[in-house]
């Protein structure tokens, strides 16, 4: 894991920056100005052996944090539908602002954070010229909506971060959290949720300016609460770091905020020539598997053929694991007239097996081992059948004679002989 640097934009002209430092193993530093900012980065650039990560903060008042109900699924139509659900919640035109989207929670909604793209750049550019380059931005709010409670409250000597399960965030003055409190008790209970709202408040130790039975009470009034006081030590700007470690949200840097890709590595310039050549050879792969499967299959059908034909010679021969080896063994282990006689009913089988108007039907076979010549009886579809087995028997190198072409009732009954070479 890396280091992180959170460096916390001010929410107004007079306020200056502040960070805080997460370290691989841990440790934090925290300080204030981008000056001392720079100086520990360059610290921990001489310690880390994993390097450092910039993360901006953005002010929750300078932002709006909120959640839509979005139908759509594509990313393309979400960014399109959202503008118009947002800009109830709004003073200004939206067409002028920034909007940055998050991943869809369980409930089905989009968060949303909404700012001033130029206040946005104006941090970005400070930073810049600091000589730091970020690589995300969020909102301080956006570490609180994590956990189970329905509302997570963050209270600093001054200031309250507010946020509420249903993607709604705000950072308010202090002297108001009652009365924003209230209000989401209240609108909670109008939405008819019977259960009781349960409140996580992150307190300073030691801090007893905020009367939590007071804040029990009168919340209470209006539903049924449970406030679970969590004290914490430190500055509110460590604990808002800490949030984000558990929980980063919506990052800010999207759309003409993004970070651009660094086009100048080597990996990246070979990474759609290295696309194509992986797709091509997953294409290649899989033509070669469907050729292999089709020969496969093939190589089996003509292994059918063959022992059906082995079969029609020797009807008492019911198992055939190998014709050729059988035929071989018929004929004293396959001599000069027996290789001979394979050879034409080899070529004979191979060329019925191959005609596409219709398969011949052997009814006998007769070798004359002293001519070389196979004699077929073959039962054929139409003379043309006939024709075209001879024609494809004489490409091969085996001439045929047709002795005889007899018409029966369907079928064309022919006697053929064909000889291994010569006429």
């Amino acid at each position: 894991m890396t280091d992180r640097l959170y460096l916390f934009a001010p929410p107004s002209d007079d306020a200056t920056w502040s960070f805080c430092l997460i370290t691989a193993g841990g440790e934090l530093q925290e300080d204030s100005g981008l000056d001392a900012a720079v100086a520990a980065m360059a610290s921990r650039g001489e310690q880390s052996e994993s390097g450092l990560r910039s993360i901006l903060v953005a002010p929750a008042e300078c932002l709006l944090r909120t959640s839509v109900a979005v139908p759509a699924r594509g990313r393309r139509q979400i960014g399109m539908a959202v503008p118009y659900l947002v800009e109830e919640h709004l003073a200004e035109d939206v067409e002028g602002l920034h909007l940055a989207l998050g991943a869809r929670q369980d409930d089905g909604r989009i968060p949303v954070a909404v700012m001033d793209p130029e206040r946005l750049q104006i941090w970005l550019d400070e930073l810049t010229a600091a000589g730091i380059e970020v690589s995300k931005a969020h909102s301080s709010i956006e570490g609180l909506f994590g956990g189970r409670c329905d509302m997570r409250v963050l209270i600093d000597t001054d200031r309250a971060w507010m946020s509420h399960c249903n993607g709604e965030g705000v950072a308010i003055d202090r002297s108001l959290l009652l009365h924003v409190l209230s209000q989401w008790v209240g609108r909670n209970a109008d939405e008819g949720n019977t259960d009781a709202v349960t409140i996580d408040l992150s307190i300073p130790e030691g801090d007893s300016a905020l009367d939590v039975a007071q804040l029990d009470s009168v919340l209470g009034q209006l539903k049924p609460v449970t406030i679970e006081r969590s004290p914490y030590q430190g500055s509110s700007t460590r604990q808002l770091a800490l949030a984000l470690e558990e929980l980063p949200g919506v990052d800010l840097l999207q759309g003409s905020f993004a970070i651009a890709q660094d086009t100048a590595q080597p990996w990246y310039r070979w990474r759609l020539v290295a696309g194509l050549a992986a797709g091509l050879l997953l294409l290649q792969m899989g033509l070669d598997l469907a050729r292999v499967s089709w020969l496969e299959q093939r190589a089996v059908a003509l292994r059918q053929d063959s022992v059906a034909m082995f079969q029609e010679i020797y009807p008492d021969r019911t198992r055939v694991p190998d014709p050729r080896r059988e035929l071989e063994a018929l004929f004293d282990g396959g001599g000069a007239p027996g290789a001979a006689f394979l050879d034409l009913l080899g070529a004979a089988a191979t060329r019925m097996s191959t005609l596409d108007d219709g398969p011949l039907q052997l009814r006998s076979l007769t070798f004359n081992a002293q001519r070389g010549d196979l004699a077929l009886d073959l039962n054929a579809s139409g003379i043309n059948s006939v024709d075209r087995f001879k024609d494809g028997m004489e490409e091969q190198g085996y001439p045929v004679v047709i002795d005889s072409a007899v018409q029966e009732a369907q079928t064309v009954r022919a006697r053929l002989r064909i000889r291994s070479g010569g006429v």
